[in-house]
């Protein structure tokens, strides 16, 4: 059977100088592949994208297309805990069953994808017991976490129940059954989480009409799912057996020309966590201890810096303004510290640090 490339599905991500994100597997569902093998298509899988491929009948035209509307779901799993570190998975974590569908966005080529969440519901059955303004019932499943009781709806046969509440501890509801009589029927339907594998960040759900399976002359349509780089403030520990005055001691980006600097510190100086140590620094803290007759210093970045494949090569460690270390490492992803940035009862801001060191011979 000959086959047409109908659609492409990525996934990019800022992190990338090309925003190709291979740090993730995409795949079809179990459910969605097999429906693609009883209509004709098929799902060719690259590192940062799937492609779909339609088979086409004598005519030229998509078999796929004869089963619209219909709906193709995949699964977004990292490859390992890379995609962690260097992801802004704030949204994304915001989501009961996180879910990119092209349901309510505006036809485009490429058409980024929405973020939402899956809702699923479960419904039970139950049988009035003591007719009364408030009779328990124990439900077999487990609602999803966080619902209130607007969110459970009843129906009765024959007679019209009303729901009081729920109690998470006991998965107990209570039933206002007063206009009910012994035996008569109910139903209670309430949101339920979807069950997906465990390594499984979030699922994609393209609904797709009849056009949308057709194999376009232009070349096949693409959905697209965006994840952004995460942002922390650089944190720079110096230790130094340098006695001098610390105003004179600057972090600098040194790219040459006259654009934006990609990492800017207070020009003032560092923070001397000798002189005045930090409670809460615990990196500040192992430093001092591990070099009793050192000065710590500490530098923090005027603002967030987004992870990024390409590292910052020009920044500088100056003395009175000439270079004392150049070429400095930008902190690692995986290098986490947490500063108390702002008085408590806030929390504490995430840094990503690194530790430099200016000992005399």
């Amino acid at each position: 059977m000959q086959v047409k490339p109908v659609l492409d599905l990525r996934v990019t991500h800022s992190f990338y100088d090309d925003q190709r994100c291979a740090d993730i597997i995409l795949a079809p569902t179990g459910a969605t592949a097999t429906l693609m093998r009883r209509l004709n298509v098929t799902c060719r899988e690259f590192p940062d994208h799937v492609s779909l491929y339609a088979g086409l009948d004598s005519q030229g035209n998509s078999v796929a297309a004869t089963a619209a509307p219909l709906a193709l779901s995949f699964y977004i799993s990292p490859r390992d805990e890379t995609f962690a570190l260097i992801t802004d998975l704030v949204q994304v974590g915001a989501q009961a069953a996180p879910l990119f569908t092209n349901v309510n966005v505006a036809v485009a080529d490429p058409l980024p994808l929405r973020l939402t969440s899956r809702t699923l519901s479960a419904t039970e059955s139950f049988l009035v017991a003591t007719p009364g303004a408030n009779e328990g019932f124990v439900l077999s499943g487990r609602p999803q976490p966080g619902v209130s009781a607007a969110i459970f709806t009843v129906a009765g046969t024959g007679f019209s129940p009303g729901f009081v509440s729920y109690d998470a501890a006991s998965n107990r509801i209570a039933v206002n059954t007063s206009m009910g009589a012994p035996g008569r029927r109910f139903d209670v339907t309430y949101p339920v989480l979807p069950l997906r594998p465990q390594d499984v960040l979030a699922e994609v759900e393209l609904t797709l009409d009849a056009a949308s399976l057709q194999a376009p002359v232009a070349g096949p349509r693409t959905f697209v799912v965006s994840f952004a780089a995460r942002a922390f403030r650089w944190c720079y520990y110096l230790v130094a057996d340098y006695a001098g005055d610390i105003t004179a001691l600057t972090l600098v980006d040194a790219t040459p020309g006259n654009g934006a600097r990609r990492v800017e510190f207070d020009a003032g100086g560092p923070t001397d966590l000798s002189a005045n140590p930090d409670a809460s620094d615990t990196v500040a803290l192992d430093l001092a201890k591990q070099n009793p007759r050192r000065r710590v210093l500490r530098f923090l970045s005027k603002a967030p810096v987004a992870c990024s494949q390409t590292p910052l090569r020009a920044l500088e460690l100056r003395l009175g303004g000439n270079r004392v270390i150049g070429g400095i490492p930008n902190p690692a992803p995986s290098d986490i510290a947490a500063l108390a940035t702002v008085p408590p009862p806030a929390a504490r801001e995430t840094v990503l640090y690194h530790v430099l060191r200016l000992i005399a011979n």
